[in-house]
Parts: structure tokens; sequence; C-alpha cells
């Protein structure tokens, strides 16, 4: 049969039988939609995870967090690991009101060194960081994210300068802080306000534990054997024998590495076992209309057999028809998925990446919900009595 005259065949039916072309094709489009929207978000949302998790836990870095936490044990760490090149620890609380001019607004208030600069890595855009003068007379200068600045002396205003209260203690802002987005905890880290640590510590919470240290190792390859080695030394300071609890916790860039992998694979699998359970619908529903056609058709088969129709003619002939319905609906299914994923995503601040695997992957479902649910009428129209038929 020629396969132009079949494509149009295919096209006529399914111009005569709109509502029977629309839920056969309704189930594809949606499971298609979402298996590509699911592809699309979770690629944007493991690359930009991955690149906000980088700038934490750049490479080489260990962070290491305990309520008891000193500087010591950070001077013990370096004195005893040549492998660690630098560290910075940073003093963090719970959020605080900040107000200037009148306006108040809630911000995470975290205490860091002049070195937090690099080992954290964000550095300012505008004016300039904790020095080591502010760390020895334990200043009341602060660096403060650029949404916060807007929030409190307006979009463009210059807080360089400027006064905030922190706790009812004033504090003169020397610095706006670098971007850096939402964090993977979905907190907006452009809201930060940083001060040096010895003035968290001694002026405005009076605290003599650190909490929380980042350090940097030389060798990315023997970063977990590293960390190992600095719960070791972090037993030994603080006298915790062989089998009772850590006070402290230590996470390396390859562990925040291999979580974002899991979390990507979980949703990945979730949002794949959804799609599989919508184009399995749509494929039952595909069959069960099929037949009915069939039977519908019954008069139009026994004529073609007999104008010296073959049953791979007729065969042919039916898959087509299911093959071109689901193809269009899946390439329908993906322009709806990526319609939908862009809406999300303008709401949680992801990227949508599309892939072209991930394209081939939601044709060649679709193709597949197609074949498969058409082959047992295609084969029964096929193998219809021409004779029978046309009775």
């Amino acid at each position: 049969m020629n396969s132009k005259l079949l494509l149009q065949g295919s096209l006529r039916s399914m111009m005569r039988n709109k509502l029977r072309t629309l839920f056969m094709g309704i189930g594809v489009m949606v499971g298609v939609g979402t298996l590509i929207a699911g592809q699309s978000l979770g690629t944007g949302a493991e690359r930009e995870i991955t690149q906000r998790v980088n700038k934490i836990f750049s490479p080489g870095s260990i962070m290491v967090l305990s309520q008891t936490l000193t500087y010591e044990d950070i001077e013990a760490i370096e004195s005893q690991m040549d492998q660690v090149i630098a560290s910075a620890p940073r003093f963090g609380y719970v959020e605080e009101d900040i107000s200037a001019a009148g306006l108040t607004r809630k911000a995470a208030v975290f205490g860091l060194t002049v070195e937090g600069e690099t080992v954290w890595n964000r550095g300012v855009s505008e004016g300039r960081y904790i020095s080591n003068s502010d760390l020895s007379k334990n200043a009341r200068v602060a660096l403060i994210g650029y949404r916060l600045s807007e929030a409190l002396f307006g979009e463009g205003g210059d807080p360089i300068g400027q006064e905030i209260m922190i706790r009812s203690a004033p504090f003169r802002v020397v610095g706006v802080l670098e971007p850096a987005g939402i964090d993977p905890h979905g907190e907006d880290r452009d809201e930060d306000v940083y001060i040096p640590i010895t003035t968290a510590m001694r002026r405005l919470y009076n605290m003599e534990y650190i909490g929380m240290a980042k350090l940097i190792v030389s060798n990315l390859e023997t970063i977990d054997e590293d960390g190992d080695e600095i719960a070791e030394i972090l037993r030994r300071e603080h006298n915790i024998a062989l089998g009772e609890n850590e006070d402290f916790a230590i996470y390396t860039s390859k562990f925040a590495g291999r979580m974002i992998q899991k979390a990507n694979r979980i949703l990945t699998v979730y949002m794949m076992v959804a799609a599989a359970v919508v184009l399995l619908v749509a494929a039952i529903v595909i069959a069960s209309i099929m037949l009915v056609v069939v039977r519908e058709r019954i008069s139009e088969i026994g004529l073609r057999k007999a104008l010296g129709a073959t049953a791979q003619n007729i065969s042919y002939q039916f898959l087509a028809e299911v093959v071109v319905i689901t193809l269009v609906s899946g390439v329908l299914g993906i322009g709806l998925g990526l319609g939908a994923a862009n809406l999300v995503s303008v709401h949680i601040d992801m990227p949508v990446i599309v892939t072209l695997q991930a394209v081939l992957l939601c044709l060649g479902a679709a193709l597949l919900v197609g074949i498969v649910p058409g082959i047992l009428p295609a084969h029964k129209a096929a193998g219809l009595n021409p004779v029978e038929a046309l009775r």
C-alpha cells in the first residue's frame, strides 16, 4: 500500500471522528506532558541546585557543624593536618528584626571572618568586606544582601554608610553582598546580614561556640579520608570515647554531590512512574476504542479485501491511524508539558532545560502507546473473512 495514501487515509479518519480522536489523544498528551515536564524541570533543578551547592561546597571543601565547636578545635585541625589549606568559621543564629529608616525586615544574621570571602565563596558587589581591624575591635559593621538593601533603602538606594539596627544595636553598613539566590533549603540568601564573628559572639549574642566552620583540603580524591581524620581529631578535642555519640557532624563536597544525584533520581523516577500510569490508561483507552472501530468498519474492511487489499494492508491501515494520532498527541503533549514546566519554574525559581534525549524519550513513549495497543485491533481487522464481513 502506498504510504502517502495510507497517511492521507489516516488523517481523513481522524477528521471524520474528531471526538474519538480527542479521547484517544488526550491521555497521550497528558502522559507525554507529564514526562517532558518532569524531565525538563528535573534536569533544570539538578543543574541549578548543583551550582548553588557547589558555591557552598566548593571542590575540596569540608563542612563541620557542632554546637560545641570552638576556635581551638579549628586550630587543632589545621595544626595536625597539612592538607588543610584554608578555613573559615561561621557563626549563625536565628533570624532577627533588621530596622532602618522606620522599616523592619526579618533576616538571618551570620558572623564571619576575613577568610569568609574566599572560603565561603561570597564577596561584595559594593563597598568592602569584613577586615581584620573589624574583628579585633568587635566593630559594629555589617554587610547586607541586595534584596534586604532594596527593602530597607529602596530600589537604587545607596546603603553604604547607612545605619541599621540589629537587636536594638546600631550597625553601619559597609558593603552589599554578591547575589546568591535561593539556597537548597528554600531560603533567600540575598536577605542575609554578615557581621564580624567577634562582634556576633561577644557583643551581640555573648556565645563562646562557633557552631560551624568550612575547611578546604588540597586533594579532592582523599576528601572522604580527610573527613574521617577531622572526626578523629574532634573526638579527641571533645573527649568523646569510642562508641559514644558524637556532638558534631561532618559533610564533604563529595557527600553533597551524592545527595544531589540521589534526590534527582528519586524525582525522575517519581515523574516517570506518574507518566507511565497516565500512558498505561491511555493505551487501554486506545485499545478499547480501536476494537470498537474495527467492529464499526467491518463492512469497509470486507470491501477493501474484496477489491484486493491484503491482510497486511488492512493491518497497516489501522496501525497507521493509531500511530498518527499518538504522534500528533505526543508533539502537542511536549508543548503542553513545556508550557506547564515554564509556569512552574517562574514560581519556584528553577530553570527549564530541555534535552534531545528527553524529547526522543517522549516521542518514543507516544509511539509505544500507539503501536502496542493497536496491534490487537489491527490483527483482528486483518483476520476478518471478506465474505463474512460483507454480510
